[in-house]
């Protein structure tokens, strides 16, 4: 190559102030006048071509413009198109920082002036988002909101000087592990700075098995720290089924009709799964069904349970008529002791009369109840009536309107058409302290249960 450069080494570091060599191709570059900030390039090694405009740097590279700065064991820079070209080696990773985010790859091409580039092999943080795999492209907001990588609305929600990226074949996780336990995979997935998180219909692994698919865009809040919509995913240990990953969420949403999902896969027991739906008849009317799959631990068994039935509310007055097949029901009875069954509901009824003000801080309200009842134990009609009672009480630390104790309480009186168990009276109480712990908000509370009588069934 027919070429002059110059060879610059000075111990292990040398810095080259890449803005001096600007100002000699101000006269023949329209691109470098566009860099009005310098730019400055250290490296244990820097190989400056004239002719060519170009520079290579070896060993400890690192490139620096107002906030942003890039790592390198060896970098190409083209100083007419402001182009950069870095590359890692052996566990020398390309890193690219702006302000408190951080880019790593394996190769980096990047534009000094439009700041757009493309990172092969990507990982990062965004929040309590981390992601890692795939090509990675970057750009500021309005270059993306021109490729159309987000829209207008989220534009104005964007810091100018932040990065856009566009992730492809990518994973995402909240598990900061080394080997997350679980992962969404992409093709396709758009990081919005400050804002918001969007994976193209991405695909659940729990160890490195495939889940499920999941047939919509998953979008992460990353503002409020919290999935947006449509689903939720978390991490759940269970004694009975293992460690599994839970997904819920919407999947329809108007104005009457409600569909709700609720996904699971355990570690001990396999899939589970619930679609829960509500449609607003009236003003005063809706109705619901549910279609669940799940296991129980007192079965030893995984089954069909649906439930379905009609809500009521009007003017303080509400109500609630439910069926119920296999349904797992789960009831504490005292500390420590705790029911678990299956249960028939043919139906259940409830109704309940509005709140009546006793106090200004107290308030009361009527029920009734009926139900026909099966279960392994028994097969039995219960009938009843109810009050419940709350109150709140003023704030003990009233200058920072804090500490504010509440009571609870319930009286429910049953009868049962058994030969042997015919009457029970129930009473719950629980008393306790709202607090905040600087912006947490707490509770304390205890509770207490009273019983006289018996029943037919074990709850």
């Amino acid at each position: 190559m027919d070429c002059s450069h110059r060879n610059f080494q000075c111990g292990n570091v040398i810095s080259l102030l890449m803005f001096l060599s600007l100002i000699i191709f101000t006269c023949t570059s329209a691109f470098a006048q566009e860099l009005s900030s310098p730019v400055t390039l250290e490296a244990d090694e820097v190989v400056f071509f004239e002719i060519e405009g170009r520079a290579e740097a070896r060993g400890n590279v690192i490139i620096r413009r107002e906030d942003m700065k890039l790592e390198a064991p060896y970098v190409e820079y083209f100083i007419e198109s402001s182009m950069v070209f870095a590359e890692g080696h052996d566990d020398e990773l390309v890193v690219l920082i702006w302000g408190n985010r951080v880019l790593r790859g394996d190769k980096l091409e990047y534009n000094l002036i439009t700041q757009e580039g493309i990172m092969q092999n990507g990982s990062g943080q965004e929040g309590p988002v981390y992601v890692y795999g795939g090509d990675v492209k970057i750009a500021p907001p309005e270059a993306a909101l021109s490729k159309g990588w987000l829209g207008r609305k989220d534009l104005e929600k964007t810091e100018k000087n932040a990065h856009v990226a566009i992730w492809e074949n990518a994973n995402y996780t909240t598990c900061d592990a080394p080997k997350p336990h679980y992962n969404l995979y992409t093709t396709k997935m758009t990081v919005i700075p400050g804002n918001k998180v969007v994976l193209r219909r991405p695909r659940v692994y729990l160890d490195g098995k495939l889940l499920y698919t999941y047939p919509f865009n998953y979008e992460i809040n990353i503002r409020d720290r919290e999935a947006s919509s449509p689903f939720t995913f978390r991490i759940k240990d269970d004694s009975d089924r293992g460690t599994g990953v839970i997904g819920y969420g919407p999947v329809v949403v108007d104005d009457r009709l409600s569909v709700n999902v609720h996904l699971a896969y355990w570690s001990d027991m396999d899939e589970e799964w619930m679609v829960l739906g509500s449609y607003g008849l009236t003003n005063q009317w809706s109705l619901f069904a549910n279609a669940v799959y799940a296991y129980n631990s007192d079965e030893d068994e995984k089954r069909y349970r649906p439930s379905w039935g009609a809500n009521y509310y009007n003017q303080g007055f509400s109500g609630k008529i439910y069926w119920s097949q296999a349904e797992n029901v789960s009831i504490e009875k005292e500390a420590g002791v705790t029911y678990k069954g299956v249960l028939w509901r043919s139906p259940e009824v409830q109704l309940f009369t509005p709140w009546v003000d006793l106090t200004s801080n107290a308030r009361s309200r009527l029920a009734l109840y009926w139900g026909h009842y099966e279960a392994d134990e028994a097969e039995v009609d219960r009938w009843g009536y109810g009050f419940d009672f709350s109150s709140s009480f003023a704030p003990l630390d009233k200058k920072n309107n804090n500490f504010t104790p509440f009571i609870w309480a319930q009286y429910q009186w049953f009868k049962y058409d058994a030969k042997k168990w015919r009457r029970q009276e129930i009473i719950d109480a629980t008393w306790g302290l709202r607090y905040r712990v600087g912006e947490f908000p707490m509770v304390t509370r205890y509770a207490q249960r009273w019983t006289t009588g018996n029943s037919p069934m074990s709850w």
